[in-house]
């Protein structure tokens, strides 16, 4: 195969996967529609656990901090 060849198998390559990619993301939201529809509290409350890993994957210390907090203050209400 000559480069140019190479070139071409590569942009093929990568168009598929980036299609791939956007049909996983349709799925996805899909299955979010449905299951907000379904249970929207476990939903939300995994989407928010999901959220909170997002924001702090920077700074681990913080992160660690506000859950425990979360933790504590959950640990509280229930009595």
């Amino acid at each position: 195969m000559t480069v140019l060849g190479w070139i071409l198998l590569a942009c093929l390559i990568l168009t598929a996967l980036r299609w791939a990619v956007l049909l996983i993301a349709a799925v996805l939201m899909i299955g979010l529609a449905v299951s907000l529809v379904r249970a929207p509290g476990q939903t939300l409350s995994v989407l928010f656990g999901v959220i909170l890993l997002n924001a702090f994957a920077a700074h681990p210390g913080l992160g660690l901090i506000l859950f425990i907090l979360i933790v504590l203050a959950g640990r509280l209400g229930r009595k």
